[in-house]
């Protein structure tokens, strides 16, 4: 049961086989019959049969048939051929082996009705020969080669010859399992890919015997074909691989690459270890590896063939980085892309596209997609939603063709609701939506992704498992389209996971708290019924449960930086579960992260969360730092931006100043391949710190890039926001270099910006502006003797600006700003709300707050600072006690 719930959801059938199969087996290798699950059927091991040969040659001769078999240059001369022969006593296993594997490249060549005739031909015309006696006759490699192509083309496990030779090639490795023969890696291999197509066998029961026959080839590895071989194994059985396995296959892996065995020369091998590799279930535990592996391709990437070169892309995007790569794949991928238009290639250029190069991919999306045989490839509605989020585009009818589209696919393929294969959709609308901020809606794939998963969920054993129950379940959340969904959610999805919560892991919770939100802020954002109130609440305590829960455990088995990311996203999606004791405790316990296998995913992933708690733990943001000063050649110039946006968000400072040398380098050097916005977010950063290099500065501050900027503006695709954002952080960088930096003489050309600002701005008046402005009234009994929401040349606000004069009494403001007055003290009195500290600090004052008192000083003022939360304290509450204050605070000043 523990592969329960990574198992596709039909192998639950096969569980109850297990008893007896486990009856009939008799360790430590097999002597009686087995009996495997394929399609509800028994495939029975028919005794006294024993392997002949361990050889990993084929017992094939090259006699007269055999060579007349492969001179054959059509399909339909083999099947021939092979029916002019058979019967004959000339006629072995093997000819039949041989002639089943010639037909592949034949069946590869046809079109899918062609396909169709020759399976049929093969059913009808070539497996009534395959017998007993001619199965009796093969070795593990011909058995294996006779079993894949079957598989390949099409034909059942249920078939009787098929289902002998499988028997038959599964008992010669249980007869092994001692390990003291070996069976030929090529026989492993091709069992493990055939047994895997179609999904129809539980894998960990089938090829549980693999094992011990993998251990032995490992320590015997000694070339790169051994290697390709060994990597398809692991990726096939991933889930009957230890921990202990995968390290001697990395430590192997590791020395034949500093040997030389493996290396650019060897690129099929090398692509097959960073594919098993890259498996979700383990991949963020071998960013070294990978990276190794990456940096050694690099020399090959122009010579790479089609599908290895975007396997390559896709492994970096995955992991963003090494850097070193990012110029040749941009340079391949764009080659491929004019001697390829496909959505699989587009899907991967997109990614390093400049903003000028968006409109010429948009250009090509729209004549992909519109295409009728684009959408024929293999995968191709995964590559166009890849293209259609990374342009970010937002022109509805691209948006509704592409889901329309989608609809087509789900209603002509069965195999989108037998195999479950509907799920994607619904994460990728699920992720869409997101990217649109919540305003695109495609109702009739809502309603088909929504019937589909509510009849999984009412009568489909898939409604059983907590992993694929979770993810049908968000998506009916998030989006309704179920009888009475405009004021509650559905019975059954509430009782399911008051039924589950004991079973839902770190991946379902967040899922489920993700449909949620979206539900909440799309269906019922301006009611919210009763009903679907109480069941909401109902919700949140259930997901309460599990991150408590999940924390539990931590001492003795601490969360990885990725789930403890995880959880954290998952509560912060709601104000009700964020304003609970288990948030608070799963952020405090990224102090306790061991941080030494930190990735460049991981510390993206860390650095939006801390972003968007404002939570504050140096150790983690100082460990963030030591791994870009450590992997500076590595690691890309968008992940330096985000740990240099979070760390002056936070108002943090890195222990050493070396690190951010490091830092403007790898801005430098990806100066060409980051955003504008990205680029200056980091300025920003480094200006706080004092460490912009000139070069930098004068890299930004040129008509060049303030030109990128603009163009950037004109083709993004939230125009409501984006431009302003921008906009304001070049204000932000123009006026902090202008006041830390005069000698890099940059001009200050932002007054027209902060004037137009201004002019749109409204003062809303809180609570607090109001209790400290009727004070300061009474205080000092002259309106005119301060002045209220003041606005400085730089732009900065200021909630109150007192000026006393050389006897420290107040004076009425002067009518422009003077930067200098003759024994006249400006101060200015900022009012702090909550979030001007870390969330769980609230001395640790954030990095723009900082910056605008030290800006405030250099200008002449002497800055005063009223803490909200101080302000509401039950100490500010007894009578008196906030004049008291104030009279303080004006006199310190003094």
């Amino acid at each position: 049961m523990n592969y329960a719930p990574r198992a596709q959801w039909k192998f639950l059938q096969y569980l109850m086989q297990i008893r007896q199969l486990q009856l009939l087996r008799r360790p430590p290798f097999l002597a009686v019959p087995s009996l495997l699950p394929a399609n509800g059927l028994n495939l029975a091991l028919a005794n006294g049969r024993q392997h002949k040969s361990f050889s990993g040659t084929s017992t094939i001769g090259k006699d007269d048939l055999l060579l007349s078999l492969q001179r054959t240059k059509t399909g339909d001369e083999l099947l021939e051929l092979l029916m002019a022969n058979s019967g004959k006593e000339v006629m072995e296993g093997s000819h039949l082996v041989e002639g089943i594997s010639l037909l592949w490249p034949h069946y590869q060549g046809l079109d899918q009705p062609g396909r169709d005739a020759l399976t049929k031909r093969v059913l009808k015309e070539v497996l009534p020969y395959l017998s007993p006696h001619h199965i009796d006759q093969l070795d593990s490699n011909d058995l294996s080669r006779c079993y894949l192509y079957l598989r390949k083309m099409r034909i059942a496990n249920s078939e009787p010859a098929v289902e002998a030779v499988l028997v038959r090639a599964l008992g010669l490795i249980d007869g092994t399992v001692d390990g003291k023969e070996l069976i030929p890696l090529t026989a492993l291999s091709r069992l493990s890919v055939g047994i895997n197509l179609e999904r129809d066998f539980f894998t960990p029961l089938v090829c549980r015997n693999f094992v011990p026959q993998l251990e032995e080839h490992i320590n015997q590895c000694r070339s790169e074909e051994e290697v390709r071989l060994l990597s398809t194994c692991l990726f096939q059985l991933h889930m009957l691989i230890d921990e202990q396995l995968l390290q001697d296959f990395k430590h192997r892996v590791t020395k034949l690459l500093h040997s030389g065995v493996l290396s650019s020369e060897t690129p099929r091998a090398l692509l097959k270890v960073l594919h098993m590799l890259n498996i979700p279930v383990w991949s963020q535990d071998h960013t070294p590896l990978i990276r190794e592996i990456m940096l050694a391709l690099r020399p090959c990437i122009p010579d790479l063939e089609s599908g290895d070169l975007k396997s390559l892309c896709r492994a970096f995007l995955h992991h963003q980085e090494p850097a070193n790569l990012t110029q040749s794949l941009k340079e391949a991928i764009e080659k491929l892309l004019q001697e390829e238009r496909s959505a699989d290639a587009l899907s991967c250029a997109v990614h390093f596209a400049t903003p000028l190069q968006k409109d010429e991919y948009l250009d090509i999306f729209r004549e992909l997609i519109n295409c009728e045989e684009s959408w024929l490839l293999p995968s191709a509605s995964g590559h166009f939603f890849r293209v259609l989020r990374a342009l970010k585009i937002s022109d509805l009818r691209l948006c509704n063709t592409y889901w329309s589209g989608v609809v087509r696919e789900l209603d002509s393929s069965p195999e989108e609701q037998t195999h479950l294969r509907f799920l994607r959709h619904c994460q990728r609308y699920m992720n869409f939506n997101n990217n649109l901020g919540g305003t695109y809606r495609h109702f009739t794939v809502e309603r088909k992704l929504s019937r589909m998963c509510m009849s999984a969920i009412e009568g489909d054993i898939a409604g059983r498992l907590p992993t694929k129950f979770a993810r049908m379940a968000a998506f009916v959340l998030a989006y309704g389209q179920t009888p009475f969904a405009w004021k509650k959610f559905p019975n059954v999805i509430l009782s399911k996971m008051l039924s589950m919560a004991p079973q839902l892991d770190i991946q379902d919770c967040f899922l489920l708290s993700r449909g949620m939100q979206i539900a909440s802020e799309l269906r019922f954002r301006q009611h919210l019924p009763p009903l679907a109130g109480m069941q909401l609440s109902t919700m949140d305590s259930i997901l309460i449960g599990c991150a408590e829960r999940h924390l539990a455990g931590t001492d003795d088995n601490p969360l990885s930086p990725s789930d403890l990311s995880m959880i954290v996203r998952t509560l912060s999606h709601r104000k009700t579960l964020k304003n609970t004791l288990v948030y608070n405790q799963a952020l405090v316990l990224y102090k306790s992260l061991h941080c030494k296998d930190l990735n460049s995913r991981v510390v993206r992933d860390m650095a939006y969360n801390f972003n968007a708690s404002n939570f504050f733990v140096p150790e983690l943001l100082e460990s963030m730092f030591d791994y870009i000063s450590e992997q500076h050649d590595h690691v890309t110039g968008d992940t330096v931006e985000k740990v240099l946006t979070c760390s002056y968000n936070l108002g943090y400072t890195p222990a050493s100043p070396q690190v951010l040398h490091r830092v403007a380098e790898v801005l430098l050097r990806d100066f060409d391949q980051m955003s504008g916005l990205s680029l200056v977010q980091a300025c920003l950063a480094l200006c706080f710190y004092k460490s912009i290099p000139e070069k930098l500065i004068n890299k930004v501050f040129c008509v060049k890039f303030i030109q990128r900027i603009e163009d950037e503006i004109q083709v993004c695709y939230s125009k409501a926001t984006y431009p302003e954002r921008v906009l304001n952080l070049v204000m932000q960088l123009n006026r902090t270099v202008c006041l830390d930096l005069p000698e890099a003489n940059v001009p200050w050309f932002q007054q027209n910006y902060i004037e137009a600002q201004m002019s749109k701005r409204s003062f809303r008046s809180s609570t607090f502006t109001t209790d400290v402005k009727q004070l300061l009234q009474n205080l000092l009994k002259n309106d005119n003797h301060f002045r209220c929401n003041h606005t400085t040349p730089y732009g900065y606000h200021i909630d109150f600006v007192i000026h006393f004069d050389r006897d420290r009494k107040p004076i009425p403001a002067p009518p422009a700003e003077v930067t200098m007055l003759d024994r006249i003290t400006k101060v200015a009195i900022l009012l702090l709300k909550l979030d001007s500290f870390c969330e769980n600090d609230l001395t640790a004052l954030r990095g723009p707050e900082s910056m605008k008192m030290k800006h405030l000083e250099m200008m002449g003022y002497k800055v005063l600072q009223i803490n909200e939360h101080d302000w509401n304290s039950k100490y500010m509450a007894t009578q008196g006690a906030k004049e008291k204050f104030l009279k303080c605070l004006l006199q310190i000043s003094q």
